[in-house]
């Protein structure tokens, strides 16, 4: 039985948070796992010697170290016959492990945005262990590109790298409908029959174009009484906390902040829903307009490339307008629209996932390499 390593900053592990890479991870895990390889996976916050880890076992149970060093007492990376690095550039570990004359395991490089292509368009990571990215490029035997739209930039930006890429387009988990946790969601909110609910879900930072929202939405909320508009995501900018807080207490019983939520209840938000708002500046994927778009949510989305499969599907804005606002309050005042869009939307997400090969696409790039 082969063993596989995968490489994590987030997993979704108790409550703590956990993005659109962790849940990949996850999904990729299972697949491996059901095509009977042994799949262990390294998370830590930031991936360096002195840092704590944790290792899931195969069969669910987890290992806390309190150093990587203290891990690789236990397991030498050449015990491994892959290592599948999701977005963690560790380049210092992978020149050694590539020094190796015996036998060695295939560096697998899974990333999920082009940071070159962020830093161009006037954004920043706040992970620093991300800068390396061009580097991993490089050491990798193999690269696990997660849509088309990146497979695109990457010809681009790395044509002599592009026999190594292999396109495995992210998948999505989904969750049923359950009318228990949805009351409860109802009762918590005091959300009535004629409340228009509207969901953001992200990270709160600018690249996520959380600052939009937040402009936009006091203005917003004073004029439609019945909207109630939710924020589901950690913060990382204290100026847009700070700001989010401020919408707050002016709009205790409209506007609400959930940090973290686990996947099933997320889902019913989403479920929940009448509007999804995608303001983010930039996405090689977007996972969460896909699954609201599943839940048979209207969705209103920045022009970004990578979304233009919902190009008849959604209301977009422009955010070097003030249409932000119309496209909002056109959707939250017309139920005959939210409703056109959302099914439509639905048809766009639900044909996507009848497509997804992940399974597949993984056990095809193993059984290669």
């Amino acid at each position: 039985m082969k063993k596989v390593l995968f490489i994590s900053f987030e997993y979704p592990t108790g409550k703590t948070y956990c993005g659109g890479v962790g849940q990949i991870v996850g999904q990729s895990r299972t697949a491996l796992l059901d095509l009977g390889y042994e799949a262990y996976t390294l998370i830590s916050a930031g991936f360096t010697s002195r840092q704590p880890v944790k290792l899931l076992f195969p069969e669910g149970l987890i290992k806390n170290y309190s150093s990587l060093n203290d891990f690789l007492k236990d397991y030498d990376w050449c015990k491994f016959d892959y290592l599948i690095h999701h977005f963690v550039n560790w380049t210092k570990e992978l020149k050694w492990i590539k020094k190796h004359k015996e036998k060695r395991p295939k560096i697998i490089y899974h990333f999920h945005s082009i940071l070159r292509r962020e830093k161009e368009s006037g954004f920043r990571t706040l992970n620093n262990f991300l800068y390396n990215q061009e580097r991993m490029i490089e050491l990798a035997d193999k690269i696990i590109c997660p849509s088309a739209y990146e497979y695109e930039n990457f010809a681009r930006y790395f044509p002599v790298f592009l026999e190594k890429v292999v396109l495995v387009e992210n998948t999505i988990e989904r969750f049923s409908s359950d009318k228990t946790i949805q009351d409860k969601i109802k009762s918590e909110h005091n959300i009535g029959k004629k409340d228009i609910i509207s969901l953001y879900v992200g990270r709160l930072e600018r690249i996520k174009g959380a600052h939009i929202v937040l402009e936009r939405a006091p203005q917003i909320l004073k004029r439609n009484k019945n909207l109630k508009l939710f924020f589901i995501g950690r913060w990382l900018e204290p100026d847009l906390y700070h700001k989010l807080l401020q919408v707050r207490r002016k709009f205790p019983f409209q506007f609400f902040y959930k940090r973290f939520l686990n996947k099933n209840e997320l889902f019913q938000y989403y479920y929940l829903s009448d509007i999804y708002i995608n303001s983010s500046l930039s996405e090689s994927f977007s996972l969460s307009t896909h699954e609201s778009a599943l839940c048979n949510t209207a969705l209103l989305l920045n022009h970004l490339p990578v979304l233009e499969k919902f190009k008849d599907a959604a209301l977009f804005f422009d955010v070097n307008k003030d249409d932000f606002t119309r496209k909002f309050e056109a959707l939250i005042k017309d139920s005959r629209l939210r409703n056109k869009l959302s099914k439509k939307a639905f048809e766009v997400a639900s044909k996507f996932v009848k497509r997804s090969r992940l399974k597949e696409n993984l056990s095809r790039l193993l059984i290669k390499n």
